[in-house]
């Protein structure tokens, strides 16, 4: 049994954004020589998510505009007299800050258009992937 953890950043540009972060995703796998197990991808971060799906650019914008229309960020939530990104933190308990990626053969077992996505929900920021690898 192996148990392995990593860190990928990545700098996000925009208040909202879906960036994909498979390739990076997969170097790591493939830099440590991961054979077969399980992938946990986690953003510890309440402002950000982590999601598994197609990397198109007009579903990245539906993706935000859906998010948006959901968590309504011109909306009077009470946390904004704390801070104002209750819908960041909305969004992310919606999409959540996890994912479970198979590792098979040495490469993410992820389907035809699968890819992992960060979606940045209050950027521009630098945001931490947290890996943890269990496998052979």
């Amino acid at each position: 049994m192996r148990f392995l953890e990593g860190v990928i950043r990545v700098s996000t540009k925009s208040a909202f954004e879906v960036v994909d972060i498979t390739g990076q995703v997969e170097t790591w796998v493939e830099t440590n020589n991961l054979e077969n197990g399980i992938l946990l991808t986690y953003i510890p971060h309440t402002t950000a998510a982590l999601a598994v799906n197609e990397n198109e650019r007009g579903l990245k914008e539906d993706i935000i505009n859906f998010l948006k229309e959901l968590t309504k960020p011109e909306k009077g939530w009470k946390h904004n007299l704390v801070d104002v990104n209750a819908h960041a933190h909305l969004a992310n308990i919606i999409v959540g800050n996890d994912r479970v990626i198979p590792i098979a053969k040495g490469k993410p077992a992820l389907g035809t258009w699968q890819r992992i996505l960060l979606i940045e929900l209050e950027g521009p920021r630098e945001r931490a992937v947290k890996l943890i690898y269990i496998g052979e």
